[in-house]
């Protein structure tokens, strides 16, 4: 089924969100004009998408966001429709919805607000603090589906033939390798100071593993590998593995990349060809270590890598997506928060980039995660029944609107060493109730 939007014109922000509210969630084709006739004699659903009515046609108010092509410092405004928060609010009484909600969506997927704001964390990343979701109150609420489901219940009301199919919801495991093994595959340098801090700092226990790991009577404690397979086999699931395949030095601190060990490793990981390229947070600074890190990770594969998500959750508008677009990625998985879980898009599926500084769609999918360990082990300190609670939470959220379950997790995390001590159960406990 085909739906007919009258407007004044069709520029490229309004038929990039018409697609993804439309084509993407409502599994319907949608089609434009700005010739009245031609809208008049349309026997099919429609509707007008103008700041004034038609006659007797259903109308939704058009803010002006997506009809300009510069990006400014604006307040979308917050308020209340059925229970759920919306942005955008419209005035004219006549229409069909009391905000824009392609105006709404396009906001929240294109980051519009991650453009205007300067405002960064210790690690140069745009904090969830300032975001208008979190200010609003709707982090945790993929609300462009809400939104979406509004849009498609106000065309319902006026066309009563109106059928749509949406999303099934699907879950999909993600996990990253920042520190391949603890104690393994470090130089003598690395090794004599890891000892010395533990030594200095009083951790004994710490002490008397790596000396373990290293005589070869114990194994590596961060050596999951055979875990992450057994666990995942059980529920038929095949994870995305993100490699942190850096030089060593300041927050990137993996393992030598000419180890041997570590290549055989990664090749095994590959094999469903789901492991991706985890740029160094030195490269969002130095684009050039970047490509060596993806020329480099793709030379052990033996293939091209085209999957990526960015140390640390971080990412620039727009410069981190082109950077990954001319490197030949196709799908990123970094669009969420580190510091907080939900829906940094407002979106709980995987949606195309749009490039506003040069108002273009681009062919890079977004893949939004919705919940990582880190977050809630050491931003919000959550124990571990809190950590179940908010997961079984997410998870209903996102099966309700048939998005796509992301969770984050590191090898490290499986270990039940040190901090991470009954993390297997959480985990565990995610797999079950994400796929039932």
């Amino acid at each position: 089924m085909m739906i007919l939007i009258y407007t004044s014109s069709v520029p490229n922000r309004l038929r990039y969100i018409s697609r993804l509210l439309f084509f993407e969630l409502l599994g319907m084709e949608c089609a434009f004009t700005t010739y009245r006739d031609e809208f008049s004699s349309y026997q099919g659903p429609k509707l007008v998408y103008a700041p004034a009515p038609l006659d007797g046609e259903l109308f939704i108010e058009s803010k002006s966001l997506l009809f300009e092509d510069t990006v400014y410092p604006l307040d979308p405004g917050i308020s209340i429709e059925n229970d759920i928060p919306v942005i955008f609010p419209t005035n004219n009484e006549r229409s069909a919805l009391s905000f824009d909600p392609f105006a709404a969506s396009f906001y929240m997927v294109s980051r519009y607000e991650e453009y205007e704001q300067h405002k960064h964390d210790n690690f140069g990343r745009f904090p969830a603090q300032a975001s208008i979701a979190m200010k609003g109150g709707f982090l945790e609420i993929p609300v462009v589906h809400f939104w979406t489901d509004m849009l498609a219940g106000a065309i319902g009301r006026k066309f009563p033939g109106l059928t749509v199919k949406r999303p099934d919801y699907t879950y999909i495991p993600t996990i990253d390798i920042d520190h391949a093994f603890a104690f393994k595959g470090r130089n003598f340098y690395r090794t004599a100071g890891g000892i010395a801090r533990s030594a200095m700092n009083g951790r004994f226990y710490e002490l008397l593993t790596r000396f373990k790991v290293l005589s070869g009577a114990e194994a590596d404690p961060y050596d999951t590998y055979e875990y992450m397979h057994q666990v995942h086999s059980l529920y038929n699931l095949s994870p995305y593995y993100f490699i942190l395949f850096a030089d060593y030095g300041g927050d990137d601190n993996n393992i030598a990349v000419t180890d041997k060990t570590f290549h055989k490793i990664l090749r095994d990981l590959d094999r469903d060809k789901k492991v991706g390229i985890h740029p160094s947070l030195s490269s969002s600074k130095h684009p050039k270590r970047f490509d060596e890190e993806h020329s480099g990770l793709s030379q052990v594969l033996q293939r091209d890598v085209t999957f990526s998500r960015q140390h640390f959750m971080k990412v620039s508008f727009p410069a981190t997506y082109r950077n990954l677009v001319n490197s030949g990625i196709s799908d990123d998985f970094s669009m969420g928060y580190a510091s907080h879980p939900g829906f940094r898009s407002g979106m709980a599926r995987s949606f195309f980039f749009f490039d506003l500084s040069k108002n273009e769609f681009v062919p890079l999918k977004i893949h939004p995660v919705t919940l990582m360990d880190v977050t809630m082990k050491d931003y919000l300190r959550l124990k571990p029944e809190e950590s179940i609670e908010t997961i079984h939470r997410l998870i209903s959220m996102v099966r309700s609107v048939g998005g796509e379950f992301i969770s984050l997790f590191h090898n490290e995390t499986f270990s039940e060493y040190g901090r991470w001590l009954g993390w297997r159960n959480i985990y565990e406990d995610l797999l079950r109730f994400a796929v039932q």
